[in-house]
């Protein structure tokens, strides 16, 4: 079973992506992105949240759900560090000695941790050992028709410090001013979840857990999106710069095998995609849509998802 779920979310003055410091100034990311105004395209700069910032909250999520239920999680993981056995250092924490057969390493790692066996690995020595995530997600990126609405602007902030003549130093401030770059915009991005990778090996297509653990694993992985887009709790600087604003918008697709919502990007990402499963059931395929778009909130189009996921057995 493949999940895949389209949403869109309004920040305002945001800081959920930060990419550089220059003296006193934090940069939000940005990105070229090609825009239409007045029937011809051109590029623009427009504030942006990483792939890899969603999918290092998606598993710091995972981490808990995992965790909740009962279920292995590495130490490195455990402490929201994502090293995925990346070398004998971080492997030989589960495996000692380490096999000389790839698949043997694979096995290892994947009954060890839940978060490297659903977002992955490279174990980058000899025999290395690759495992792609079972999940996958896009950049956030404005919406095209307001895009060029999308805004990135400092804002001007000061810390002080109460010093005394006594305990002032050298050239100690007390006063020290410094600029965070805010974000402001109507986001869009997507994530997939391949339900049918999760403990199963990624070199021989054989399961590596037994039925139980597999669906239990499952139920970990959907609880941990439920979570991220339930509670908001992705992207950084969150305990001053929560964005205000929330989901406005989330279409989750279930089908079985791989299919992705059209991009939420474009306004009629509903539209084309229940085009695109209309044509999929055509070729004899079951699927389930589920969207939240106007008196149903995100929760319950993603509540449909899961019950309907329990009820073809896939958890």
């Amino acid at each position: 079973m493949f999940l895949s779920v389209g949403v869109r979310f309004e920040a305002n003055v945001e800081a959920l992506n930060m990419v550089e410091t220059a003296g006193n100034y934090s940069k939000h990311r940005r990105v070229p992105y090609l825009v239409e105004e007045d029937g011809r395209l051109k590029t623009v700069y427009v504030p942006a949240l990483s792939g890899e910032s969603l999918a290092h909250a998606y598993q710091e999520h995972l981490v808990r759900e995992a965790l909740g239920l009962g279920l292995p999680v590495c130490d490195d993981c455990r402490r929201d560090e994502f090293y995925k056995s990346m070398n004998k250092v971080h492997l030989k924490k589960k495996v000692n000695p380490i096999p000389d057969d790839p698949r043997d390493i694979e096995i290892a790692i994947v009954r060890s941790c839940v978060v490297e066996d659903v977002g992955g690995f490279l174990y980058a020595e000899k025999p290395p050992v690759r495992r792609s995530s079972a999940f996958q997600v896009s950049y956030a990126l404005p919406v095209k028709s307001v895009a060029l609405f999308a805004t990135s602007e400092p804002q001007l902030h000061a810390r002080h410090a109460q010093m005394d003549s006594s305990s002032k130093k050298g050239n100690a401030s007390e006063q020290m001013i410094y600029y965070v770059e805010t974000g402001t915009a109507l986001y869009g991005f997507t994530f997939n979840l391949d339900l049918d990778a999760i403990g199963v090996s990624a070199i021989t297509s054989e399961p590596i857990l037994d039925e139980d653990e597999i669906k239990t694993r499952r139920e970990a992985a959907l609880r941990a999106l439920f979570r991220m887009l339930s509670s908001a709790q992705f992207g950084a600087k969150l305990s001053r710069f929560f964005p205000v604003g929330g989901i406005t918008e989330v279409a989750v697709a279930v089908t079985e095998h791989p299919f992705v919502v059209t991009s939420p990007i474009y306004d009629d990402y509903i539209a084309r995609t229940e085009r695109r499963l209309k044509v999929l059931e055509g070729l004899g395929e079951n699927y389930l849509f589920a969207v939240a778009t106007g008196e149903k909130v995100p929760e319950e189009a993603l509540k449909e998802a899961m019950d309907y996921l329990r009820e073809q057995g896939a958890f």
